[in-house]
């Protein structure tokens, strides 16, 4: 199924209600632009994903604008780093890369409970079904397509130049993933499954000789979490309507990372 946007908004959950007039008055004193129109009054409605750090769509007159937010609550301690997230956005959006403009952080959590970033709106398609239903052969493949170009690029960059070589560990990354996977799989095991076991004994003993290369790496690359432009191909990769606890982070490839496919 394809879906605009703005169409998968509900009206915020009770568990993230927050106070919205404060949220107005922070935004017109330090988001350029937001209030233009003096009249004009602020809506906040929520997106049915992203629920990990919730995410919000706001509407002032003709302005729109996408806020991330902590959840409320006792958090793990690494976990939901709103910060990380707008820097690694911040980022990428001044090299080019297909992310919605991050505009605004607050780390104030008198505003609205928790910190939050605002960022740029971004309209286009999302895709629900992976099948692509609804567009010709020739425009599927081209979605795919222009998907692993997207990411090949991402694995491309260098993390120094972009100032974010203090993320993430450096050192054993596909070891700790394969570790920490098998950990979390035997803990939901209803069963035994003898070939998951030897899969992980497997992997566990062919991990690539090189496991210190550092690269960006996405946590949840998939067609519904990119936003498609209406009538091009990739738009924006960005967390509109995703699960991000860090959609963008650093971290380790295996091997060197891949050119840009043209």
């Amino acid at each position: 199924m394809e879906m605009d946007v703005t169409s998968d908004t509900v009206e915020v959950l009770p568990q993230h209600k927050f106070d919205v007039r404060s949220l107005e008055a922070y935004l017109n004193q330090n988001l350029p632009g937001f209030g233009a129109d003096p009249w004009a009054v602020l809506t906040v409605t929520q997106y049915r994903s992203g629920q990990s750090n919730p995410t919000f769509f706001l509407q002032k007159g003709p302005q729109a604008y996408v806020l991330r937010k902590k959840p409320p609550g006792s958090l793990l301690p690494k976990a939901h780093k709103i910060d990380r997230e707008f820097k690694v956005q911040k980022a990428l959006f001044s090299i080019g890369f297909p992310v919605p403009e991050p505009l605004l952080y607050c780390s104030d959590t008198s505003i609205i409970g928790t910190e939050f970033y605002v960022m740029q709106h971004v309209q286009g398609r999302i895709f629900r079904d992976f099948s692509i239903p609804g567009v010709s052969p020739a425009e599927r493949a081209a979605i795919y397509v222009s998907m692993v170009e997207t990411l090949a690029w991402l694995h491309s960059l260098d993390v120094k130049s972009l100032q974010l070589g203090r993320f993430g560990n450096g050192v054993g990354y596909c070891k700790r993933q394969i570790s920490t996977w098998t950990n979390q799989y035997q803990a939901a095991a209803h069963r035994d499954i003898p070939a998951m076991d030897q899969l992980s004994k497997w992997l566990m003993k062919n991990l690539p000789d090189k496991d210190n290369e550092e690269s960006l790496i996405h946590g949840d690359f998939k067609l519904d979490n990119i936003v498609f432009h209406p009538k091009e191909v990739v738009s924006c990769v960005c967390d509109v309507l995703l699960r991000l606890d860090l959609s963008l982070q650093k971290e380790t490839v295996p091997h060197p990372p891949p050119r840009v496919l043209k």
